[in-house]
């Protein structure tokens, strides 16, 4: 049931349902929807509850770049990262299933790019939230990790169990972006991070399966994936900040 109130509409709860699947539902940041509704237990939704569904606003969308040293400086640093993220997560899995004895070496550099990710994005945005996204995407580098020793052990139920976590670190590294910057929208970066999962699990398993030649074609797709990434961060950094002379 829906009925209309001055800043939305009010939606009944139903059976089963999350915050982040009504948000999905009426095409609203979950941001927003937990804004309008600041004494609502998310974890602990009830059929029948009334919320309130925020009216709708157009997004925001991230422009193109303008020529300038320090934005394409930028942009190569968010993507050096990216690309970063994408090749050391590869050689991890590939010790992890090989049991190549650099595993722990190769484990340790992984994670410093949590580590660099926090501290670029610091410059914008304080060391609060920098050490806030490094401590996001060093869950979603250590999940990945249990999920690959995980699938080569043959444990469907710990694997789902884990599964799970990841998709859930994504959506609040996505919140986490989404709450800092207008123009990096919650269901954007969820879209893209979700993307990136299922790449890496597909990667893993074409690993285990000792399909090389397809290991190889896919990491074609992730490249691409992830400087879409960088790009988006980019462009959104741009868009918040170029008007306030930060560049």
């Amino acid at each position: 049931m829906n009925c209309h109130c001055q800043n939305g509409n009010y939606y009944t709860v139903k059976g089963g349902e999350t915050l982040l699947m009504i948000a999905n539902r009426f095409g609203v940041d979950i941001g927003a929807l937990r804004a309008a509704n600041p004494n609502l237990n998310e974890y602990n939704l009830v059929p029948g509850q009334i919320i309130i569904i925020p009216a709708r606003v157009k997004e925001l969308v991230p422009g193109p770049l303008p020529v300038n040293r320090e934005i394409l400086e930028l942009n190569n640093a968010f993507r050096m990262l990216w690309e970063e993220h994408i090749t050391w997560t590869r050689i991890v899995i590939s010790d992890i299933v090989f049991e190549n004895p650099e595993l722990d070496f190769a484990v340790a550099r992984l994670l410093r790019n949590p580590e660099d990710f926090g501290e670029l994005l610091a410059r914008f945005y304080g060391s609060a939230f920098g050490h806030e996204f490094s401590a996001l995407m060093k869950d979603h580098l250590t999940i990945a990790a249990e999920l690959v020793k995980t699938a080569i052990a043959g444990d469907d139920a710990r694997f789902n169990e884990l599964n799970r976590a990841w998709f859930k670190n994504a959506d609040d590294m996505a919140q986490a972006l989404s709450s800092v910057n207008p123009y990096w929208s919650f269901k954007r970066w969820q879209e893209m991070f979700y993307e990136h999962l299922h790449l890496v699990m597909e990667e893993a398993t074409l690993f285990i399966e000792n399909r090389f030649a397809e290991v190889v074609r896919l990491f074609d797709e992730m490249e691409r994936q992830a400087l879409m990434m960088a790009d988006f961060m980019t462009q959104g950094v741009v868009s918040q900040f170029m008007r306030h002379d930060c560049y």
